[in-house]
């Protein structure tokens, strides 16, 4: 058996990383990946650290847990602690307004680490603080390469509600064309060049 991805949305209760997670492990679904989607809530409603982590890969998944993550995207300060869970050479994506003194020993864990104005975009341009997680989602499969834009924005349509699915669709579209560094996982590149997924 292979080793699936992993991800892990990290943040405060609230800030809508789980609904970030759902969309992604659907969209990758719909790519041809197999998948694996949980999610945990702190003790707190809003406010408490929150977490979805998401598996994904070309075989089926033995084991629906990782301890250690391939791609960490943190929403809040509160999920700072999962930094020590990112895999060597791994991908940090974090909200610049909510996530402050990123620790130094990072840089050592690795250097593929962007800083994504998310909340920031989502106040100024869209007036809309609660669509940042789907800047950050947009950001996300951008950089990596991993879903295509299409694919996301069919799922954004399946799983918010009408009010929101307008608003939401922009700040896809925003996200993925916010950031020109480009950090393909190996696994999904091979999977693709066997006409698999999309190009």
């Amino acid at each position: 058996m292979s080793t699936p991805n992993s991800v892990r949305f990290s943040g405060e209760a609230g800030q809508g990383n789980i609904l970030m997670g759902i969309i992604f492990a659907k969209a990758l679904v719909k790519e041809g990946f197999w998948v694996v989607q949980s999610q945990h809530y702190g003790a707190q409603v809003r406010g408490g650290l929150s977490y979805c982590d998401v598996l994904f890969d070309q075989e089926p998944i033995d084991y629906p847990e990782a301890k250690n993550f391939d791609i960490l995207y943190l929403m809040h300060n509160v999920g700072l602690n999962h930094i020590g869970n990112l895999k060597r050479n791994g991908i940090l994506f974090y909200d610049e307004k909510f996530v402050e003194n990123i620790p130094q020993y990072v840089e050592r864990i690795t250097k593929k680490i962007i800083k994504v104005p998310a909340s920031q975009i989502a106040i100024e341009e869209l007036s809309n603080k609660n669509v940042a997680n789907m800047i950050g989602l947009g950001v996300l499969c951008s950089v990596t390469q991993i879903i295509s834009l299409e694919s996301l924005i069919e799922e954004v349509k399946s799983n918010v509600s009408k009010n929101y699915i307008e608003i939401d669709e922009k700040a896809i579209k925003i996200g993925y064309d916010l950031c020109k560094k480009r950090y393909p996982l190996e696994s999904t590149k091979m999977y693709k060049k066997l006409g698999k997924g999309y190009e």
